[in-house]
């Protein structure tokens, strides 16, 4: 018995279009190469699959015209309403939520529901992260000002208590001493503050995720 796998023709544009997303360059335009090869259905599928606006094809079409190349309309769209039904499925939108990915409406009206509603329950889920990174990145910005802080301190104190200085010169460094010593109060104030919202808003989003994981 040949067991042998069927590659059918709509598995292999599947698969195609798969590599095709790979090799599509970063500014939506096509190469020489893809656009000669004339193949509009697998762009066309990719492109929906992706999540892409159907509206790209226009910019296929700028990029190819200067390779005396014109777009076959009607193949692109049969295989970008194909890939859009890849694309708009709720565990797509859940996950394209969660990575932060924007959505362009591409989802037909009875596949928005479903990919909206998971859309949005990511999209909770990676401002969540969002802001736990900024506060993290806060907390290691202003340790770092309160070490350099400690050491600038330290060095005013020293010429304060030197045995060459002028009266002068121990006014005006007693003042920067105090100054210093402000800043270093407000900063580890506000590294505390961060570290305990930080905290909350880590505890809120773990409960969000066991919240998500058990409607999934």
């Amino acid at each position: 018995m040949d067991k042998t796998a069927t590659i059918t023709p709509r598995t292999l544009l599947q698969t195609t279009a798969l590599l095709v997303i790979v090799l599509l360059p970063g500014c939506a335009t096509l190469s020489e190469s893809q656009c000669a090869a004339n193949d509009w259905q697998t762009v066309g599928y990719s492109d929906g699959a992706s999540g892409q606006d159907s509206s790209r094809l226009l910019k296929h079409q700028n990029a190819c015209m200067k390779h005396g190349v014109t777009p076959d309309r009607v193949a692109y769209m049969a295989g970008w309403e194909e890939g859009v039904v890849r694309y708009c499925t709720p565990d797509n939108g859940f996950q394209q939520g969660q990575r932060g990915s924007s959505y362009r409406n591409v989802c037909p009206s009875d596949l928005e529901p479903g990919f909206h509603d998971a859309y949005l329950a990511g999209r909770e889920l990676y401002v969540a992260q969002a802001e736990i990174t900024q506060m993290q990145r806060s907390i290691a910005s202003k340790s770092r000002q309160l070490k350099e802080l400690a050491h600038d301190l330290r060095d005013a104190e020293a010429r304060l208590i030197a045995g060459d200085a002028t009266e002068m010169d121990r006014m005006r460094w007693l003042d920067e001493t105090k100054a210093l010593a402000r800043t270093q109060g407000q900063l580890e104030s506000e590294i505390v503050e961060l570290r305990v919202s930080s905290a909350v808003k880590k505890e809120r989003l773990e409960t969000l995720r066991q919240t998500l994981a058990m409607g999934h």
